[in-house]
């Protein structure tokens, strides 16, 4: 079979396999909720240009991701499958790119087709491939434009690469801003300094015209929004990029090391073979070598930034990949492979294990023990390849039955310990006319009132109607509960006797979790006919 059309065939697969569970979780919180909240708001307001979460504006992010989790809804519904919808054809998307960046940096067909596998089932790619957030988005953006820089560096020649680098890095940056720069430019421009094929890539034409391009995709929303809010320049220059590298302005703060851990941790199983890689760097080519600066320079700011996400260092797990599938081939790497194995193995008991130990999974222990019989046959096929090219293929095989079937169990614990979606369920039975955190707003389908939570920033409102749906201090909390003598309560279970102990109301339980709960809250001698509010 030809390896293109067989690439293709395994992209097919790997899509339905992303596909298959991602609507049975619900929204996670915060990200996952708040992205789909503010897409849900877009759609209903008609208004694509201004974010608005719970009806504030949201600058924290350029509009692109809300726009595709938006454009998932509008052709699925608003659902979870819905908001994630794009963020798995994104997955794909860069799954193809880095395919034909592994064939332009790694030349031989079985390098490549190794890189691929490594990338697309390494434990972090998978996992946010069936998230709705940025960095799905992002990392596409990123091996795209890598690819198409790498094709001017090492393949034709030809003013469409500037055109398409210049493309997808402005795409990146109306996803996130110009941290697109950190995984392109940034190492591009160092490994100028140290490697000579970095030197005089595009012409003075080129660069006009890809600079050209970039703007024209990058900054009209910025122009647009900077024109109509004053001041938001300088949030976005200093608050929105400044502040998240150098202060912890948004409690992202970890220590230095949190990358490390979060690497070794989330690029297994493939852990073992990158850092013998690293160990045995200087008998690598040159051009696999300078692929360490693309994965060394981001992830050393990433380490001295105060503001730290698990998933910031997504983007770099193609470079990553790239150079573990050369390590790959290069070493026998005995300890390695024997590893992976046990990791094969223990990922394909898990299932089994998890239907004992989590109640949640209890009614479910006969096809997690089926999933754990295809684990562990999955595994001795990992044993039987131990020492073999086929031992990639079988790994990889192995992981993506755990995520499928991890995915799975974690949607039905998650539905049992926060499943808001289940909660407003139930509390949209008991209010048809549905007058109810951002998954509450929603799986509600309108705004629900907010109190006491994370401050928002309101500085950019233009009127204080967002006041009716966010409650920042007791007093607030008072005034509101005066007007509204029935409502429904959502909070966790724990702090209810200090919620009627500082507002005196009756509140019964309408529905239970471990994690967030549901009451039917009165005044004291309210009639049980009042309609309840949000």
């Amino acid at each position: 079979m030809r390896s293109g059309i067989r690439g293709g065939l395994l992209l097919l697969v790997y899509f339905v396999l992303l596909l298959l569970p991602s609507g049975m979780s619900p929204l996670v919180e915060t990200t996952e909720a708040r992205y789909g909240e503010i897409a849900r708001e877009m759609i209903v307001t008609g208004d694509y240009l201004v974010p608005r979460f719970n009806g504030v504006k949201h600058f924290h992010k350029p509009p692109l991701a809300y726009w595709l989790v938006a454009g998932g809804m509008k052709i699925f519904g608003q659902n979870d499958f819905g908001a994630r919808f794009f963020s798995m054809v994104a997955a794909i998307l860069a799954v193809w790119f880095f395919q034909r960046l592994a064939r332009l940096l790694l030349g031989a067909e079985k390098k490549a087709l190794a890189a691929s596998l490594i990338f697309s089932t390494s434990l972090l790619f998978l996992a946010v491939a069936r998230i709705a957030s940025t960095e799905i988005y992002l990392t596409c953006f990123t091996l795209a434009a890598q690819y198409y820089l790498f094709r001017q560096l090492y393949g034709a020649r030809t003013p469409a690469n500037a055109i398409l680098y210049s493309l997808f890095l402005g795409l990146g940056f109306l996803t996130k801003g110009p941290i697109i720069f950190l995984f392109t430019l940034l190492p591009f421009f160092i490994a100028k300094i140290v490697d000579s094929d970095h030197r005089a890539v595009f012409s003075g034409k080129e660069i006009l015209i890809g600079l050209g391009v970039f703007l024209a995709i990058a900054l009209p929303w910025y122009l647009v929004v900077v024109a109509e809010n004053p001041g938001l320049l300088t949030y976005f220059l200093k608050v929105q990029t400044v502040d998240r590298v150098v202060t912890d302005r948004f409690r992202r703060y970890e220590p230095p090391w949190y990358f490390f851990y979060i690497f070794l941790g989330t690029f297994l199983p493939w852990t073992f073979f990158f850092l013998w890689g690293l160990v045995k760097t200087k008998t690598f080519p040159r051009r696999v070598r300078i692929l360490l600066l693309y994965l060394v320079v981001p992830f050393i700011v990433f380490t001295v930034a105060k503001g730290k996400h698990a998933t910031y260092i997504l983007p770099l797990y193609g470079m990553a990949a790239l150079f573990t599938a050369e390590a790959f081939f290069r070493f026998a790497m005995p300890l390695g492979r024997f590893l992976t194995l046990v990791l094969v193995t223990l990922m394909g008991a898990a299932p089994a294990v998890a239907g004992f130990l989590l109640p949640e999974l209890a009614d479910y222990r006969v096809p997690l023990g089926v999933a754990s019989g295809l684990g562990l046959a999955v595994a001795w096929g990992v044993f039987r390849a131990l020492r073999s090219e086929r031992f990639l293929a079988w790994v990889s095989v192995g992981i993506v039955l755990f995520s499928v079937t991890g995915y799975a169990a974690f949607a039905k614990v998650t539905h049992h310990r926060r499943g808001y979606e289940r909660l407003v369920d139930h509390l949209n039975q008991l209010d048809p006319q549905r007058q109810l955190p951002p998954s509450v707003s929603f799986y509600r389908g309108q705004l629900a009132v907010m109190a006491l939570g994370a401050p928002r920033e309101v500085q950019f409102q233009d009127d204080g109607s967002y006041r009716l749906y966010y409650l920042d201090t007791d007093r607030d909390v008072t005034d509101y509960l005066a007007d509204h003598p029935a409502l429904f309560v959502v909070l966790h279970p724990g702090e209810i006797g200090r919620f009627t102990l500082q507002h005196p109301l009756d509140c019964n339980e309408v529905y239970s979790q471990r994690k967030a709960a549901a009451y039917l809250c009165r005044e004291p001698h309210a009639p049980q006919e009042t309609a309840p509010q949000p």
